[in-house]
């Protein structure tokens, strides 16, 4: 994890990222930019089904009342968050091995998803007197499978 940050530096390439959950991290890496700061942890074990991930993303983003509990509202939704007063978003995973195992024809879903929001609000402009928003995702897993869900993410 060496070359990890928790939060978007300068030129980083867009994505979600995969970060083993006993990695040790320096402070000055996990800090995050100044702004207002939402982050969101979600619990990779309630998350086995589709039904898991709706629930644990309804609850950690307050999705509005009109989210419908499908993929296509799932995206919408990771590309809109006015609901939540930020500049700055901060999604964490943990047990992300465990998401969607009980459904695994669904995990390329979600990790496109994902991979989609952070790339939708990396691509959106700085607009003048205003902070540019910034969306990162961490899925924290055990470090034996770290590099088989990276490549999996990278695949969506």
């Amino acid at each position: 994890m060496n070359d990890t940050f928790w939060w978007p530096q300068a030129g980083a390439d867009a994505g979600v990222r995969v970060a083993s959950a006993d990695a040790v991290l320096p402070a000055v890496r996990a800090l995050p930019p100044t702004g207002l700061i939402y982050s969101a942890r979600m619990r990779g074990q309630e998350m086995r089904d589709t039904d898991g991930v709706f629930t644990q993303f309804y609850e950690a983003l307050r999705l509005p009342d009109y989210f419908g509990w499908n993929w296509n509202a799932l995206r919408d939704c990771l590309d809109d968050l006015h609901w939540i007063q930020a500049t700055h978003f901060l999604l964490v995973i943990d047990d992300a091995d465990a998401v969607l195992s009980e459904a695994p024809e669904e995990r390329e879903i979600l990790w496109h998803a994902m991979n989609g929001a952070v790339k939708f609000w990396a691509g959106k402009p700085e607009l003048p007197g205003q902070q540019k928003t910034t969306f990162d995702v961490i899925l924290l897993c055990p470090a034996d499978v770290q590099e088989a869900m990276r490549s999996e993410v990278l695949r969506s």
